[in-house]
Formats: C-alpha cells, structure tokens, sequence
C-alpha cells in the first residue's frame, strides 16, 4: 500500500482548501444573501425550511468540495449549488425519521487514521430490488455522514474534509449485485454528495474481487485509481493500528456488533437485511406517529427562449422557476449557440433565401425543358423520314396488286 500516495493526496487537497477558503467565504456570502432568499420565496419555504437550508450552506467544506468539483469556478459552482439546495428539499425535507443501516459503522470519532481523518466501514452486501425505500435510505445514510464531517470540521482546528473507508467485501457476490440500485446512486447520489471519500481499502477480498477490478480500473480515471486500494491484513494494521480497528479486522476496538455507533440513532423504525428491506410488525396498541411539516411544492420549470429578452444567457435555452433562471445543462454548450444563430441567420435573410432557392430551381427547369426540346427536334426528321418511306411502300404495292389483276 502506497502511503505516500495517500500523504501527497492530503497534503495537495488542505493546500487547495486554504488557498481557496477566502473565494469560498465570499461564495457563501453570495449564496445566503442572494441565492437563498430566491430559493425561499421560488419554494414558498417555511422558516424552518430556511433554517435548514442555510446550515446546509454555511457547511464550509461541503461547499469547498462543491467548488473543487467544478475547479473553483464561481459561476458553475453557483449554479450547481443551487441546483443541489433544490434537489436536498425535494429529498431531504421535511427531515425523516433516522433509519438505520447496519452495514454502515462509523467508529467513534476519536478513531482516526494516521493523518486525522475518521473511518468508516461498509460490509458490502446485495440488494434484490430497487425501490424508493432503498434508494431513500442511501439518500439519507450519506447526508448523515456529510453532517457529521460538518460537526468534526467545526470542533477541530484542522479541516476534516474526507472519510477513510473500509469496504468488506465479505459477503458480495457478483450473482446478485443491483447494476441498477449502483447506477442510480452513481449518477443521481454522489454528485450532489462530491468528494468526501479520501481513500477505499478493499478487505476480505477474493480472486473474483480482483479480477474484476483488473477489468474496471481500465475504465476509471487516475484521480479514482489513487483512492483505491487493496491492502493486506498486516498493510492494514501497519497503516491505520489497532487501536482504529476493532476486533473483527485484528484490532483491539470491540466488535462491531458491539461497537456503539457514534451516529448514536434512536431505536430502529426499518430493519435492514441483506436481500431486503422489511418494516417491522408491532404487535398492541398503535403509537403515535411524529408529525413532520409537508414539503413545499416545487415551481413548474419553465423553458425560455435562447432570444428572449428576459433570457440573461442570450443564445443560450434557460429554464426558469418563478424568475430565477439558469441553464439547463449547468454550463454554455457550443452546439446551443450555433443552433440560436442558425435561426437567427434564417429569421434575418429568409425571403432573399427563398426568393434565391426559387431561381435557381426555375433555371433548372428551364434548363431540363430546352434539353427535351432539343431532343424532340433531333426525333422529328427520323420519323419523318420513316413516314415516307412507309407511304412509298404502299404504293408500290398498290399498283403491283393492280397490275396482277389486269
């Protein structure tokens, strides 16, 4: 396992937060005076759906990955923000009740590793199916662990941006692995949740495991490749020592069914298990539900013309959301703008376009006739000629058949 590798990646993302926390100070300032109140009066959100909302924001570091996602763009980083508020209250409020998921184990947060940053470990198992319970359990386990990276940035006097992350591969198997569940959490999850994962240490693994990811990693980028890692059992108590490990793993912490989960839940409301996701049946009396505020209702999106007036983007399409616009697909594409001048081009210098493609399709047929004309007169003294020697014919004949009867 290659720790300087891991050092040189810690080292190079504290350099890019310090260097770049003034632009994210001044980000956040734009976001909660400008960005925020449009989003409040656009959703009509209640003031604690507001409240929610700006903790969200003022969370430094979610909003420093946000921008190095987007390499410190201000603009992009803006819009994808804000693209993301919306998405979390459409997700994420009115906040749930916590649910468990005992795949997931946070060690206690005074369990590090050897440059500061807390560890997870997630026993890798398969789901059968892909409902909207599973895909809101994830939804909600990870912006659980995005707010206690929030709670240990602003107890400690260093950043703590990442997670350390144990994948036990134990009991996977490729026969039943959810391509869809994994795909879905890929392309609609993580980007909203971007850059909280420092390294993986792939443990327990098989031949299978290895093979496949000899053909995955072909296909992965090199700033994926140097947060992945497969260590041995003594690599992994050499890196990380056994007092960040439990028992399971070669460590001296208890065992993780017996290690109190530092995210400290309140009872389990949904039991989990390896193939599905069963909501327990209690037996007696019913027991009052909490009752949570009803979530706003999103604004009708509508599309405004790249020539719009109203468009601030001209030549660009826009979406908009009662007055706050912004571009579809987070960035100016050049395949729009040349589409907007197209049509320009044709709005501005249609008729001499039409009136041109009417010439030259009349001297077509104009030329197409004279050639037919020229062709019927070269026909014309043939035929002629055929004529009279036909008519010829017949009387010659004529007068022999004459002849013959006198």
């Amino acid at each position: 396992m290659d720790v300087q590798l891991l050092q040189a990646n810690c080292d190079r993302l504290l350099d890019q937060y310090h260097s770049n926390l003034q632009n994210i100070v001044s980000l956040q300032t734009t976001l909660l005076r400008d960005i925020l109140p449009s989003i409040a009066d656009e959703l009509q959100l209640n003031p604690d759906a507001t409240e929610w909302a700006k903790e969200w924001l003022l969370d430094t570091s979610t909003m420093f990955r946000m921008s190095r996602r987007h390499r410190f763009t201000r603009s992009f980083a803006m819009e994808y923000i804000r693209k993301t508020l919306v998405w979390r209250l459409a997700h994420l409020w009115p906040l749930a009740p916590p649910i468990l998921m005992p795949m997931l184990h946070c060690l206690p947060g005074t369990v590090r590793d050897p440059l500061g940053r807390p560890i997870l470990i997630i026993e890798v198992v398969p789901f059968n199916e892909s409902s909207d319970a599973v895909k809101h359990i994830i939804i909600q386990a990870i912006e659980r662990l995005r707010s206690r990276l929030q709670r240990f940035s602003e107890s400690c006097t260093k950043p703590v941006l990442q997670y350390i992350v144990l994948l036990d591969l134990k009991r996977l198997s490729f026969q039943k692995i959810n391509i869809e569940l994994i795909s879905w959490t890929l392309r609609e999850v993580m980007p909203r949740f971007p850059g909280m994962l420092a390294a993986a240490f792939m443990i327990n693994c098989s031949f299978a495991h290895r093979g496949m990811w000899s053909v995955i990693k072909r296909v992965l980028p090199a700033s994926a490749l140097s947060r992945v890692f497969f260590p041995t059992a003594d690599e992994l108590l050499q890196y990380l020592t056994p007092s960040a490990l439990p028992q399971d793993y070669g460590g001296t912490l208890p065992l993780l069914k017996d290690l109190r989960d530092c995210r400290e839940m309140p009872p389990t409301l949904l039991q989990t298990t390896a193939s599905t996701l069963v909501i327990p049946n209690h037996a007696g009396a019913p027991q009052p539900q909490p009752t949570y505020p009803s979530p706003p209702d999103l604004p009708t999106i509508v599309l405004i013309s790249p020539t719009s007036y109203l468009n601030p983007f001209f030549g660009y399409p826009v979406s908009s959301a009662r007055g706050f616009v912004s571009l579809p697909h987070g960035r100016r594409r050049k395949r729009d703008l040349a589409k907007t001048l197209a049509r320009l081009l044709w709005l501005r210098w249609r008729a001499p376009i039409i009136l041109t493609l009417q010439v030259i399709l009349l001297a077509i047929l104009i030329r197409l006739g004279v050639r037919r004309r020229l062709m019927r007169f070269q026909i014309m003294p043939l035929s002629s000629l055929v004529w009279t020697r036909a008519l010829v014919d017949l009387d010659i004949l004529h007068l022999a058949l004459e002849a013959c009867r006198n």
